[in-house]
């Protein structure tokens, strides 16, 4: 938090920090493990998540002393997405890009250190992997997340890279396979990743800007059914066509590494 900044406020933060933690949570959660994963001391989480049920952006679970996001937060959300242009654009290419492969497209924008998934159209494949709209998965396992990170400006790309590492030393994660991530993406303009997030799961992903906005179109694939040959084939060059018909284009960075 900004302790210099008489602007700031600390409870608000705290409030907000509360809301983000349960919508990484994969479960409902204690105010214990709240008070974990925010580090706030557990008599404020108390005070802050009996709040937050009041207001009703918070419930308790069922049964048990836990606590889980109400519908309400969706309120938050939607005037961004509806002012995003982009997912307006991107949707007749994500479906087109859908029914032609039968796998599931889709749109992602940066949340911090995540990518989080604007717009959804679900393959229809038996083997298309689903993915939720308002999903989230960390930028370091993510081709979204990749192909985002080569479309930044390089000083901003730079910082964000070593926040990156940060994070995936923290979380004990696979430094090593995201630097060859970024290092088989130079100078190219498609991010490909396989069973980085779970086995069995990958993705290709393609940088796209419109106005101020940026973005990934992503293309999420089964492993086992789909070949890294196709990956890098018929289902990159269908994301190269929607980047050029949107008429922004890809981000190309050519000849950089994975610094």
């Amino acid at each position: 938090m900004v302790r210099d900044d008489r602007q700031f406020v600390d409870a608000l933060a705290r409030g907000l920090g509360i809301l983000e933690a349960l919508s990484r949570a994969s479960h409902p959660m204690s105010n214990g493990e709240i008070a974990r994963a925010t580090q706030l001391a557990p008599s404020t989480v108390s005070r802050l998540t009996h709040t937050l049920t009041v207001l009703g952006y918070t419930r308790l679970t069922p049964g048990s002393r836990t606590y889980q996001l109400t519908p309400k937060n969706l309120t938050l959300g939607y005037p961004v997405l509806s002012g995003m242009s982009l997912i307006e654009r991107t949707r007749p290419f994500l479906k087109h890009i859908a029914d032609a492969t039968g796998e599931t497209a889709a749109l992602a924008i940066r949340d911090g250190l995540h990518v989080t998934f604007v717009e959804v159209v679900t393959g229809t494949s038996m083997v298309a992997v689903r993915l939720a709209m308002g999903g989230r998965l960390p930028i370091a396992i993510s081709a979204a997340g990749i192909a985002l990170l080569e479309a930044m400006p390089e000083k901003e790309r730079r910082t964000l890279i070593a926040r990156v590492r940060t994070y995936i030393n923290r979380q004990q994660g696979d430094l090593e396979r995201f630097n060859q991530c970024l290092a088989a993406m130079a100078g190219s303009d498609v991010a490909i990743v396989r069973d980085m997030w779970r086995p069995g799961i990958g993705g290709v992903a393609i940088a796209v800007r419109s106005g101020e906005e940026t973005a990934s179109l992503v293309i999420p694939i089964a492993t086992g059914s789909v070949s890294e040959e196709a990956m890098r084939g018929q289902l990159a060059d269908m994301l190269r066509d929607a980047a050029r018909s949107l008429g922004q284009g890809a981000f190309f960075a050519p000849g950089r590494g994975g610094s």
